[in-house]
């Protein structure tokens, strides 16, 4: 657009006053717009029927690339909705070149190792330190997305929610954001291919436009390279409020495999773990010794990460001690024959992944049974 673009404000004489156009002085205000505003992400335009809003996670939330290196990547915003899907936010300004292609990797990275390197519960643990404190961060919470519940003693209320961005952020719904002063073309054009060739994560761009001038400031945003295809494909895979239950998730999954999954969740419960459901499948949770909430196991029914038949994983990234968690992946893997995914162990359930997982389904739970009660040292494995 041109340097003569403006807008008009109506005067109290009914006349009008054109206020122009005027570039950020730095990219820095424009990340201080978007930190302490986030409503001008516009979910309104982002999905008119059912509007995300979101919640400030953290700025410069670094994401490492490897399980043994450090945060080597840093997103520039971190956010979440109110259904607990992640929502990364790039910043640049339209004088910057690499908002032509470099960005786009950029974001791209972000993704792709958050979901893979990334444990969930740093989110959670990034928030608190963002509000000050666990119940700053529930009160927040509660003026955000509300909460019904009379939890459990010592349970955090919030939990279904907690589990919502863990489960999000492993199937891969994520949203991805490239907020500018002005979408150049080029940019436009690849967010628009990634959003319709990309079902479970939504990329769009949001420009936020400054107008000033006679003691006046306006913000104008506008989302761009959302298609009315991409629109459609998007309203099956957004996530909802509604949590999945039990019987729609079994019905979900082929005949084969629902005897497996009845009786993971039958033995799972009778070993004091708790099943919390999210948005598509489940994860298999439980208190530590220590107080700390711990997820173990995950079950996907199909669909989810690509993924044509339902999937179990292990999760034990919260052993700190990594030589115990070397040692306990292998007696894990002696069980079932997983594939290795970072911190992630997964077995697909077609025709031999289910056998195999139904063999070492008990000796795999009577591991992590041990975990629950302290009895996992490396000499004990």
């Amino acid at each position: 657009m041109k340097d003569t673009d403006s807008i008009f404000l109506v005067n109290t004489q009914g006349g009008l006053d054109r206020i122009p156009h005027q570039q950020y002085q730095n990219e820095s205000l424009l990340h201080e717009i978007v930190d302490k505003h986030p409503e001008l992400l516009v979910g309104d335009q982002i999905n008119p029927e059912n509007p995300p809003e979101w919640i400030v996670v953290r700025r410069e939330a670094g994401i490492p690339c490897s399980e043994d290196e450090g945060n080597r990547l840093s997103v520039d915003h971190l956010f979440l909705d109110q259904y607990g899907r992640p929502t990364f936010v790039e910043v640049k300004r339209s004088s910057d070149s690499r908002i032509r292609r470099e960005v786009v990797g950029q974001m791209l990275d972000y993704a792709a190792n958050a979901q893979k390197y990334w444990p969930p519960d740093q989110i959670k643990e990034l928030a608190i330190e963002n509000f000050g404190g666990l119940e700053e961060l529930n009160n927040k919470l509660r003026e955000f997305i509300g909460s019904d519940e009379s939890p459990e003693e010592e349970r955090d209320p919030f939990d279904e929610y907690w589990n919502a961005v863990e489960q999000n952020l492993r199937s891969g719904q994520v949203r991805l954001l490239f907020v500018a002063d002005e979408i150049p073309s080029e940019l436009r054009r690849i967010i628009e291919y990634l959003n319709e060739h990309m079902p479970l994560v939504e990329v769009l761009g949001v420009e936020i436009r400054q107008y000033a001038g006679q003691d006046i400031q306006a913000l104008v945003p506008r989302v761009v390279g959302q298609t009315e295809s991409a629109r459609q494909q998007k309203r099956n895979t957004r996530p909802s409020a509604k949590k999945t239950t039990r019987e729609e998730f079994l019905d979900a999954c082929p005949e084969n495999t629902r005897s497996f999954f009845t009786r993971l969740i039958s033995e799972a419960e009778q070993r004091g773990f708790f099943i919390a459901w999210g948005t598509k499948g489940f994860s298999i949770r439980a208190y530590l010794q220590d107080g700390s909430l711990a997820t173990f196991f995950y079950g996907y029914p199909p669909g989810v990460n690509t993924s044509p038949v339902p999937f179990f994983q292990a999760y034990l990234r919260y052993i700190e001690d990594p030589n115990v968690r070397e040692s306990l992946w292998k007696k894990l893997l002696a069980h079932i024959p997983f594939e290795s995914k970072g911190y992630t162990l997964e077995i697909r359930l077609n025709e031999e992944g289910l056998q195999k997982a139904e063999a070492g389904l008990s000796q795999v739970l009577e591991v992590a049974e041990r975990v629950i009660n302290d009895e996992i040292t490396e000499s004990s494995i």
